[in-house]
C-alpha cells in the first residue's frame, strides 16, 4: 500500500515537471527560471519607487514579482499563459503573504492591458518581443519604462544598459510624441 502510494506521487511529480517543460512548446515561451542572485540584478537595476505599479509580462512562477514586492512599496501584475505557472506562481505568493500586493493573470502578453504599468519587466525572446513591439507601446503610461532581461528591443534604443549588457533600461517617453499637439 505505501509503495502504491509512494509511486503515485513520484508519477505525478515527473508529468508536472514534463507538463512545464513541455506546455511551454504550444504557448511558443520557454521557461528559464532565474537564479535568486539576478533576480535581485534586475530589481536594483529597474530602481523602483515606493508606490509604482511592476508588470511582469510572462511571469512564470512568480518570483521577480515576489521580490519586487516584498522589498519595496508597490504593487505587483504578472501574465502567464501557462496555467502550471499561474498555479505555482499564485502558491508561492500566498506562501510569502503578499496576496494584497500581487496579482497574477492566466492571459497572453500580445492583448494583456498594461495602461497601469509604471514599470514592465520582459524576459522574453527576440521572437517574442518583435511580436509585443511596437504595439505595445500605444498601451503604456508616457511616463513608464521597460527593463529587459538578456534580450533587447530591436529598433528601439535603451536609456540605459548595465555593465554585463543583459540587462535594458528603456524610457518609453523617450523620443515619442505623446499627444498631437508637440
Amino acid at each position: 500500500m505505501m509503495v502504491t502510494i509512494l509511486y503515485i506521487l513520484v508519477l505525478t511529480f515527473f508529468i508536472l515537471l514534463a507538463a512545464m517543460v513541455i506546455v511551454p512548446v504550444f504557448f511558443g515561451a520557454p521557461w528559464h527560471p532565474l537564479s535568486d542572485e539576478n533576480i535581485h540584478r534586475i530589481i536594483r537595476f529597474a530602481d523602483l519607487q515606493p508606490g509604482e505599479t511592476f508588470y511582469d509580462l510572462g511571469s512564470g512562477d512568480g518570483r521577480v514579482l515576489i521580490a519586487a514586492s516584498s522589498n519595496q512599496c508597490l504593487r505587483g501584475v504578472g501574465v502567464e499563459i501557462d496555467p502550471i505557472k499561474v498555479w505555482l506562481s499564485r502558491c508561492f505568493i500566498i506562501a510569502a503573504k503578499l496576496t494584497n500586493k500581487i496579482r497574477i493573470h492566466r492571459g497572453n502578453i500580445f492583448n494583456f492591458d498594461v495602461s497601469e504599468a509604471d514599470v514592465i519587466y520582459l524576459y522574453l525572446t527576440h521572437q517574442a518581443l518583435d511580436r509585443l513591439f511596437p504595439e505595445i507601446l500605444d498601451r503604456m503610461k508616457p511616463s513608464a519604462r521597460i527593463i529587459c532581461y538578456r534580450f533587447c528591443i530591436r529598433n528601439l534604443e535603451p536609456t540605459k544598459v548595465n555593465k554585463d549588457k543583459n540587462l535594458f533600461w528603456y524610457q518609453v517617453s523617450k523620443g515619442r510624441t505623446v499627444n498631437e499637439y508637440s
